[in-house]
């Protein structure tokens, strides 16, 4: 995965465990900045990116060849002059070089490495609270109260990274907090990544032993990359602790509220069905929330390109 950051635009090209892409496609998603000219340039072939008017994108480039450099060149044409800027995906072991520059069809192009990125802000949601509990455990504990407990322990791992991410809580105490107002809070925050936090339930009638093991639930086509990182750390983390896997329930498009918000990355986390009388009791003992919230940690460093996790 390679980007180019700024306070207000960033761009990313999948695959991101490589800096060339040794396939026929490659996705690319990512913020940009709204109102732009988005397009990608594969050995002289151009694409047009389609950008979402709040800066979102997402988009399969079919490849011509089996390695590629793959450019993604943003235009926005302002009152003074035409902001350009180039994003080249290619095998570079050294980023202390100084950015070169060269022309393109656009005019003057920029090159440009992934810098680790401080400026992400991430608001957590607790689901439910207060007046609203949610499902319950085997032993009765509401839904959430271990929904808050997760919550702030994410908050609690995310700032013991080098990155000072800015992290926030729709809520850090038992409070009713409504759906509008914790999605209000997200975008007046200016948010990059909104996370809910849930466990999961079954409608009446149904048999809790049939389903187990983690969900995760988003709603616009440019999170699912985001979703399947989370569901496959989260799965692998838990089970380098028991030695069996947090089942995967899967990866869901959904509407829900919280995660239908397009001004950034939003995902709803089930960490595993509270209902379940074994996997119940195993998802509430704390060792067991610490080992998710790892799982979250890992992947959100992976998606976004942090240094390897130990």
């Amino acid at each position: 995965m390679t980007g180019e950051n700024s306070k207000k635009s960033l761009i990313w090209v999948y695959p991101p465990n490589k800096w060339i892409s040794n396939c026929n496609k490659t996705f690319v998603y990512g913020w940009t900045k709204p109102g732009c000219r988005l397009y990608a340039v594969c050995k002289g072939k151009i694409k047009k990116i389609k950008v979402f008017p709040n800066g979102n994108f997402a988009q399969k480039i079919k490849l011509p060849q089996k390695k590629n450099i793959v450019q993604l060149v943003q235009v926005l044409n302002g009152k003074e002059k035409t902001i350009t800027r180039c994003v080249i995906a290619r095998e570079q072991s050294d980023r202390s070089n100084p950015d070169r520059f060269s022309r393109g069809r656009s005019g003057l192009l920029r090159r440009h490495f992934v810098p680790p990125r401080n400026d992400m802000v991430i608001v957590i949601d607790p689901g439910h609270g207060g007046k609203e509990h949610g499902t319950h455990s085997p032993k009765g504990v509401p839904e959430k109260v271990y929904n808050l407990q997760i919550a702030k322990n994410l908050v609690q791992a995310l700032h013991t990274t080098p990155q000072q991410w800015k992290i926030y809580l729709t809520r850090s105490t038992d409070k009713f907090v409504s759906l509008k107002d914790r999605v209000r809070f997200a975008k007046n925050k200016k948010c990059n990544l909104l996370i809910s936090i849930h466990h999961n339930a079954l409608p009446d009638n149904e048999d809790p032993l049939k389903h187990r093991g983690v969900g995760i639930y988003y709603t616009h086509d440019f999170v699912k990359p985001l979703g399947k990182s989370l569901l496959e750390s989260i799965s692998k983390s838990v089970r380098a602790r028991h030695g069996t896997p947090l089942q995967k329930y899967g990866l869901y498009k959904r509407d829900f509220a919280l995660t239908k918000p397009d001004f950034c990355h939003a995902v709803l986390i089930e960490c595993g069905f509270l209902i379940h009388p074994v996997e119940g009791e195993i998802i509430t003992q704390k060792n067991t929330q610490k080992k998710i919230v790892t799982g979250v940690k890992k992947a959100l460093f992976t998606f976004y390109r942090r240094q390897p996790l130990k």
